[in-house]
This record gives C-alpha cells, structure tokens and sequence, in this order.
C-alpha cells in the first residue's frame, strides 16, 4: 500500500482534533448536521467511486475467471468420461472376446484330453486282451499237464496198490500222455 494515498485521510483527521476535544462531541450538535450530510454524501460518492472503478472490475474478473476454470473443468470432466465410457466398452468387448476363445480353447482341450484317453484306454484294453489271452493259453497247457502228471501219478498209485494187496504186478501196459 502507497501511504501518498492515506496523507490527505491523515492530514484531516490531524486537523480536526483540537477542534474535536475542544467541543466535545461534534457529530450530536446539530448545528452542523448539514455539513455531516454533506461530507457523509461527498464520501459515500467517492466510496462508490472507488468500489464501481477499482474493486467491482477486479471482483468480477475473478468470478469470471473462476467460471471459466469451473466450465473447462466440466468440458474436460465430460470428454474424459466419453472417453472413459469407450475405454469401458472396448474393455468389456475384450473380455467377451477373451472369454470366448478361452472357452474354445477348454472344449477343444476336454474334446482332445477325451480323444486321448479313449485311444489309451482302446490301446491298454487291447494289450490286457493279449496278455489275458496268453495267461489263458498258459493256464489251459499248465492244466493239460497237471491232468497228465496227476493220471500219471495215479496210475502209478493203483499199480503200486495193486502190486502190494496182489503181492505180484499186473500186467497193465504203461501209457504216457503227453501234453500238446
């Protein structure tokens, strides 16, 4: 603040103090009621003055600017949420996408993996079908055998009971069979 401004404001009030301390209190006299009505206008005049030329225009340059900043805040709100709102949709778009192929990718996974598993499992039926078949043949002889070995034992039991209730052998011809 420049003080050149508030010397004359101090000029008058230096002035008027004798006056003032010597009266006692000038503004109840009425004899200068008119003067005070003069002065009172004269300073709500250069007041308004003051407030119309200096501190209304820069008020209002503020308001201005602010609503300036408060509109492009607004547009710029308004296009991010456009663009947000796109971003969005693309988003979403993707992922469907996404979720389609991936759901492809699992039933063709399941389709592959079932494929799979149904050839093994032909596969592994086939090689227990042969060993099966062969344990079966291998049965089928050891049982051809133990049939052979167990007449040939009990023939070979009859003779010897025969020969000792007999006391003398028979005359039975020995015959072997053997296994195909």
């Amino acid at each position: 603040m420049k003080l050149k401004h508030y010397s004359p404001i101090v000029a008058v009030f230096l002035a008027a103090s004798p006056a003032l301390a010597a009266q006692g209190l000038p503004q109840m006299d009425q004899s200068t009621y008119a003067s005070q009505l003069v002065w009172m206008a004269i300073s709500f005049a250069l007041l308004y003055f003051v407030v119309a030329a200096f501190i209304s225009p820069r008020v209002g340059g503020v308001l201005k600017t602010r609503e300036n900043a408060i509109n492009d805040a607004i547009a710029k709100a308004e296009e991010l949420k456009a663009k947000a709102s796109g971003t969005k949709g693309n988003f979403e778009a993707a992922g469907q996408e996404a979720r389609t192929k991936a759901a492809a990718s699992i039933s063709k996974a399941v389709a592959d993996a079932a494929k799979e598993s149904a050839d093994a499992m032909a596969k592994l039926n086939a090689e227990i079908d042969a060993k099966a078949q062969t344990s079966r043949e291998r049965i089928a002889k050891a049982v051809a055998k133990a049939n052979l070995e167990v007449d040939d034992a009990a023939q070979a039991l009859a003779e010897t009971m025969a020969e000792k209730l007999l006391s003398n052998k028979p005359a039975v011809a020995k015959t072997t069979k053997k296994a195909s």
